[in-house]
């Protein structure tokens, strides 16, 4: 699996994390439901302000779990949630390559809070990859219930069925694209057909490669910029010279003190952050420089052990890394490490869950 082709879905289930998982803030409450099939999630902050941002997935194998894997701890929500926006999330009624029918499953769930709640003063659409693909149509149809989208990765040359989507080029609202450096000629063609557009879309240049390989920073970041589209404000960012709508959006991760135990023995005991429920890959707690000081590293393999067993692991850059059903650690976009399976279930296979030991060292000759 490449991080470029599409899809791929097990690098994107690491940004999530199930709703059922998720211990939310005392001021915050997590409501699940269904509404025609289509699992939802809903964080809601005591006090609403009115503001609404609905979250567009990205393709799930058709064999993965239905899940709105919502997680209101993640530093993009729970700051918009201190703010007092409601953040909420469909699961699709069904995974595959699904686009008309996801479209009228965030309808549906926007719906629901307006009955629910109260009718939202504003909303807003978030989409990775295939749900980058889903809040670009969203924001081609008259302008009405939602008021900006951003498009993380967007995957415009996705197909439903036997034919390719059809874009018309021309946003009623504003659209922020958050792309990566590697994946840029789908979007910089669909900026350059935008003329005349009657909203402003803009691009915003990540700078590394990867399909969604973003980090929390940057999701806020596109976040901030559609509303001051919306809110006709100047977009106050680096312009890229030559390119016209594109801006420099990458958010370097400040550094942050070691969170891991160094062991006598050698290597280090890290905990795990995340397990996420649809692929079951881990996010830990442990940094490029813990693995550096352990003499871990890039390319080379490494030890796991945990619940008693012990793992082979590959420090590598994507799964594409490693052969299907080997272990894989990389850095992720915000400075920590992602551990994981090509193609398997990493928690699974080592019965861990968020909190859970592992002890990472040198693979003994």
């Amino acid at each position: 699996m490449s991080s470029r082709s599409f899809p791929t879905p097990q690098l994107l289930a690491f940004a999530l994390l199930a709703a059922a998982c998720v211990h939310a803030e005392p001021s915050v409450t997590v409501e699940t439901g269904v509404i025609e099939a289509a699992p939802f999630a809903i964080a809601k902050p005591a006090h609403w302000n009115g503001n609404l941002l609905l979250l567009a997935h990205g393709y799930r194998d058709p064999s993965a779990p239905l899940i709105a894997d919502l997680n209101p701890r993640h530093k993009a929500y729970a700051t918009l949630l201190g703010e007092g926006w409601m953040v909420a999330k469909t699961g699709y009624r069904r995974n595959g390559i699904i686009v008309r029918d996801a479209i009228t499953d965030i309808e549906n769930l926007r719906a629901h809070i307006a009955a629910a709640f109260g009718e939202p003063r504003r909303v807003f659409l978030e989409g990775d990859s295939m749900g980058g693909a889903i809040v670009t149509l969203i924001a081609e149809q008259p302008a009405g219930r939602y008021q900006g989208a951003i498009a993380i990765g967007a995957a415009l040359g996705i197909r439903e069925g036997d034919a390719p989507l059809v874009f018309t080029h021309q946003p009623c609202l504003p659209v922020v694209f958050l792309t990566n450096q590697s994946e840029l000629t789908d979007t910089a063609a669909y900026l350059s057909a935008t003329s005349g557009a009657r909203s402003r879309a803009l691009l915003l240049r990540v700078g590394r490669d990867g399909h969604v390989n973003v980090n929390q920073s940057e999701r806020l970041l596109a976040l901030r910029t559609v509303l001051s589209l919306a809110n006709h404000r100047p977009v106050s960012l680096p312009a890229i010279a030559g390119q016209p709508g594109w801006f420099e959006g990458t958010q370097t991760p400040s550094p942050t003190p070691s969170q891991v135990r160094p062991l006598d023995a050698g290597g280090f005991e890290a905990r795990v952050t995340e397990a996420t429920a649809i692929f079951g890959n881990l996010a830990l707690n442990a940094q490029p420089d813990d693995f550096a000081r352990a003499a871990i590293a890039p390319g080379s393999w490494f030890e796991l052990a945990a619940k008693g067993a012990t793992f082979r692991v590959f420090y590598g850059r994507t799964f594409s890394d490693v052969p299907r059903g080997e272990w894989i650690a990389f850095p992720n976009a915000d400075g920590y490490f992602y551990l994981g399976r090509n193609r398997g279930n990493a928690a699974s296979t080592a019965s861990l869950k968020e909190g859970d030991p592992v002890v990472i060292r040198p693979l003994r000759k």
